[in-house]
């Protein structure tokens, strides 16, 4: 019959995601006047997913006329159900369906799905009422362990998830939650083989697979697998849900959002593919860990601070920008601390506010009014301990800084100012845009290292970056009858607009230090050189242990010295060695001189430390020869302690002046070369432990031109 190929034909545009063609198709029939109560059931569907609710509602009501009164009633359920705001009305047809037919399982199902939101505590039961109607039901075991995991009834909630598998093997979304049960309950091969199988399910469920298995492989600490997944994730999702992993907006300082703000438009993405790769922590890997943990952080901040405000509220963008909380508390959960570091942290928070304000285990410091939802968190490693509070108003799931009182003296009210979540956060993003740790280097070698300029061939600036691994942390490999240890070293520096300019990796091999020198806590020195211009610069600094997979980075804004000028009088910075004597043609030699570097810029009582540096541009009269005068002032940071004082320098000493912290040398040099070199040895076996100052000035004699430079060192107790 022509009526059955209307049908059909309808039905195909259904299933082809073509509703108004559908609806238009089964029109005919009703034109014809031969339309009955199932045509009308399809009207009502096709005019439903065209987002016609007037129409379907009419539809549906004409077949309730001719017969089809349960699925008539479901159907003007459902768009009261799309209306939103109309919940009861939902409800009141979906149970008239039930009224004419009692085993309508879909019906029942419907209730449900209501009660979620008007009647939360009768949901369950509803879902149980549509399980036991048709215990395979398409959708049904799937919410219901949704509503059991919220519960924390993770056990219930994963038996649940595992019905909806038996009863719909194709039901993607329950085998994501139950992958998700089984990794919490830490079986994780078992969770893998799940997401693995959902990687090829296609959409949504598909795109949720990645980022689970991406999460996955960074617990596991596979970084690379992690971007690579991290990234497939991103890429499965439209504009809009992508765009918060590609904003840089919550980690970003302000002078790195005013650098992106002067980029042309069209070059946006390449400064955010820079900006991530100047914060690459570990230039030893080929994963960017410090953007892995970004993507964690906001797949984190969209899954659960996202209720009230897309993408995620101020929560989100306090979890993007800080990590981790060390500890959470909130009105739906008090959790009162128990580590000391938590408490300690807190106390520090309310010492700064001046108010006398009580501290109260598991509630919050910041005043607030008694008719919100509230939660705070405290991060103990943030300018000695921050606390942040949220607060939510009408139950809307928006979470929002809490306000600033309105009542109170002048005084308090400044002082909540100054606590306000927004002026605490700015304020500690002043040293850092972002809070991040290092995730990976949790055995660490916990080495030393300070740069140091120089002038470098052709006009650059060489830097040198000295580096002290302790003897006693790196591993032992046995070959060819010796003990050596063998580690990876690499460092990389990006500009002031985020390019790369330098990124070297090798391996050093040396000889293992004997027991005594391990005893003696000696460490193994070495120099990283870099040629540059002058600026500023992001360095990365990272040291490996290939035998024990220790490792350590270090990462640090330098300035780069301009010493290409031949008009002025400079010198270079000052290095700190322990031993400066005749050069034996290693990595630590400087001319004629051999200075084997103090990294940690620590010495012990009973060893001499060494001032070296490098004078440029010096005049020359007209014999050719160069005057000049190094003045060396040694002052003790520590009060009544004696400074180091000079055994030995260059030159003819001049004038010696000593005081009770402080000694002032000064030597007078000659020479025929316009750039020369200047160190001294200083004796510190009479200080007392503690921070001592050394300041170089140098005078050029002849035009009477002087600079200046200064660094500090510690004298240990042993």
């Amino acid at each position: 019959m022509w009526q059955d190929s209307i049908r059909s034909e309808a039905q195909a545009y259904i299933q082809s995601d073509r509703p108004k063609l559908a609806a238009e198709t089964i029109r005919k029939l009703e034109k014809a006047k031969v339309a009955r109560d199932v045509d009308y059931l399809l009207m009502g569907e096709a005019y439903l997913a065209a987002d016609d609710r007037g129409k379907a509602k009419g539809a549906y009501q004409k077949a309730v006329k001719l017969g089809a009164k349960a699925a008539g009633f479901h159907g003007i359920g459902l768009v009261y159900k799309e209306m939103g705001a109309h919940g009861h009305m939902a409800l009141v047809n979906f149970r008239k369906a039930l009224g004419s037919d009692p085993g309508f399982a879909e019906a029942q199902y419907q209730i449900a799905e209501v009660y979620t939101t008007l009647r939360p505590l009768e949901a369950e039961a509803a879902y149980r009422s549509a399980i036991s109607m048709k215990a395979d039901h398409r959708d049904a075991h799937y919410k219901l362990g949704q509503l059991l995991e919220v519960d924390g009834r993770h056990a219930e909630a994963k038996a649940s998830y595992q019905a909806q598998i038996e009863a719909n093997p194709k039901h993607g979304f329950a085998s994501l939650s139950l992958g998700r049960q089984l990794f919490t309950e830490g079986k994780k091969r078992t969770a893998a083989r799940i997401f693995s199988n959902l990687m090829e399910a296609g959409g949504e469920v598909e795109t949720e697979s990645y980022l689970e298995m991406a999460m996955m492989s960074h617990e596991a600490r596979d970084y690379d697998s992690a971007q690579r997944l991290y990234e497939e994730h991103i890429d499965r999702l439209d504009a809009s849900d992508r765009k918060p992993f590609t904003d840089i907006t919550h980690v970003a300082s302000r002078e790195d959002l005013a650098v992106l703000a002067d980029a042309p438009n069209d070059q946006h993405d390449e400064m955010r593919r820079r900006f991530w790769a100047r914060l690459d922590p570990a230039p030893l890997s080929t994963a960017n860990e410090r953007l892995v943990e970004h993507y964690r952080r906001v797949a984190v901040a969209r899954s659960r601070y996202s209720e009230g405000e897309e993408p995620f509220d101020e929560r989100g963008r306090a979890y993007v920008r800080l990590g981790r909380p060390d500890h959470v508390s909130s009105s739906d959960d008090i959790q009162a601390e128990t580590r000391r570091s938590v408490i300690h942290a807190r106390e520090n928070f309310v010492s700064r506010m001046r108010l006398g304000t009580e501290i109260r285990l598991g509630l919050p410091t910041y005043p607030m009014s008694g008719d919100v939802r509230w939660e705070y968190w405290v991060y103990s490693d943030i300018d000695k301990g921050i606390e942040l509070t949220f607060t939510s108003r009408f139950s809307d799931g928006k979470y929002r800084y809490a306000e600033i009182p309105t009542e109170g003296s002048l005084a308090s009210i400044n002082e909540m100012l100054f606590l306000h979540g927004d002026n605490v956060v700015a304020e500690a993003s002043i040293g850092s845009a972002s809070r991040y740790r290092p995730d990976f280097a949790d055995l660490p070698i916990d080495f030393y290292y300070y740069p140091a300029s120089f002038r470098g061939d052709e006009g650059s600036t060489r830097l040198e970056v000295y580096y002290g691994l302790p003897a006693g942390d790196i591993a032992r490999s046995r070959r060819g009858g010796e003990d050596l240890v063998v580690f990876d070293r690499a460092i990389a520096l990006h500009d002031s607009l985020w390019n790369e300019v330098h990124r070297s990796t090798d391996k050093m091999v040396f000889r293992a230090p004997t027991d005594q020198q391990v005893e003696a806590s000696a460490f193994i020195p070495g120099v990283m050189p870099v040629n540059l211009s002058a600026g500023d610069y992001w360095m990365s600094l990272q040291i490996r242990d290939r035998l024990s997979g220790k490792s350590q980075v270090y990462k640090q804004r330098i300035r780069v010295d301009d010493y290409a000028s031949k008009e002025l009088l400079q010198i270079s910075d000052i290095e700190l060695a322990f031993f400066v004597g005749s050069s034996e043609g290693d990595e630590f030699t400087k001319g004629d001189l051999r200075v084997i570097p103090m990294s940690s810029r620590s010495f012990r009582r009973d060893q001499n430390a060494f001032v070296y540096f490098e004078i440029y541009d010096l005049s020359r009269d007209a014999f050719g020869q160069t005057r000049y005068q190094v003045e060396y002032t040694m002052r003790s940071q520590t009060e009544r302690s004696v400074p180091a004082r000079i055994l030995r320098g260059l030159g003819r000493v001049l004038r010696m002046v000593e005081g009770e912290q402080e000694v002032q040398i000064s030597f007078e040099q000659t020479g025929e070369e316009e750039q020369d070199v200047a160190y001294v040895e200083l004796d510190i076996r009479q200080a007392k432990p503690g921070e001592q100052m050394v300041k170089v000035k140098v005078t050029d004699l002849l035009t009477e031109q002087s600079t200046e430079k200064s660094i500090r060192f510690t004298v240990d107790s042993f």
